[in-house]
């Protein structure tokens, strides 16, 4: 359940909604499996994997949400040998070379053909709604993949007043100051990954694993004219984490002061388990994201 990556989305004011109310309007969403002949299907399931009987779980002013997508998968290589060989066969039959149409046609028939017999993969898609902090947390490492989940929130709920993380200046700007001039926010500590990308060329960018970021190499990259994209980071010996200039969060981790607050709280099911878990991540991102906002502003 401890989410790995971060998208975050700041709730309007005005916006309101209890436990109730939201498991209400989920159920109208509720996780069927993918059909027969259908590529993929998508709905909300209990957070808690395994016994969980409700589709939001609150603690407190805190409502967690899992959204699960099944996809029947067909490799294109199994595809393209059953159109290459009925295509091959109808060629013969009319004794002429078939056109870009009817192939198309037939590919659409062969995908039918094997979805009922295609294997199933399921994902699941965590999220929370905290609604003293206003933040919507998406466990996703991209705003698109994170936008999978909140189109469908918002669909269920008909009105989702959210804006992804915005701050005063830009993190790419800010991030490459404090190499530049190696001077951090006091509660943050430099890791050893950087993504610099050259604004001037698109796709250009030079990555940097278990390396000084402190080294002239580094500050040679930033006086060519290189800006930090993604940058490692330790925050109150608390998070560890890679944040991107977008403000996604990748690779996540809690540390050993988190860890041991977890193991201070004793749970005798998988439910209590669940429960102490979710309060203390919750807790270290009530904290960590005001931060994060703080050091842009």
């Amino acid at each position: 359940m401890w989410f790995r990556n971060l998208c975050v989305y700041q709730i309007a004011d005005a916006f309101s909604i209890d436990a109730d109310h939201l498991e209400s309007r989920l159920g109208a969403g509720q996780f069927q499996p993918v059909g027969p002949h259908d590529p993929e299907a998508r709905g909300w399931v209990p957070p808690l994997e395994n016994g969980g009987e409700t589709l939001v779980h609150a603690a407190g002013q805190r409502l967690m949400v899992c959204l699960q997508t099944e996809t029947r998968v067909l490799p294109p290589a199994v595809i393209r040998e059953n159109v290459e060989s009925r295509v091959a066969e109808r060629e013969d039959a009319m004794a002429r070379p078939l056109g870009r149409r009817e192939k198309a046609r037939i590919k659409e028939e062969v995908t039918i053909d094997l979805l009922p017999r295609a294997f199933t993969r399921s994902k699941r898609a965590y999220a929370y709604l905290d609604l003293t902090g206003r933040w919507l947390v998406v466990d996703a490492a991209t705003w698109r993949e994170a936008e999978l989940l909140t189109d469908d929130l918002r669909a269920m709920l008909g009105s989702l007043p959210i804006r992804p993380l915005q701050t005063e200046s830009a993190p790419h700007q800010v991030m490459t100051d404090w190499l530049a001039h190696d001077q951090f926010p006091s509660d943050l500590e430099l890791g050893e990954e950087a993504v610099f990308e050259d604004p001037r060329s698109e796709g250009a960018e030079v990555r940097c694993k278990r390396q000084d970021l402190r080294s002239a190499e580094i500050r040679g990259h930033i006086k060519a004219g290189k800006r930090v994209r993604r940058l490692a980071l330790t925050w109150d010996d608390r998070i560890n984490a890679v944040l991107d200039s977008d403000l996604s969060i990748k690779r996540l981790k809690f540390m050993d002061g988190v860890q041991s607050d977890v193991d201070d709280r004793e749970a005798e099911s998988a439910q209590e388990r669940f429960d102490a878990d979710f309060v203390i991540m919750a807790e270290e991102l009530g904290r960590f994201l005001p931060r994060l906002v703080a050091w842009f502003d």
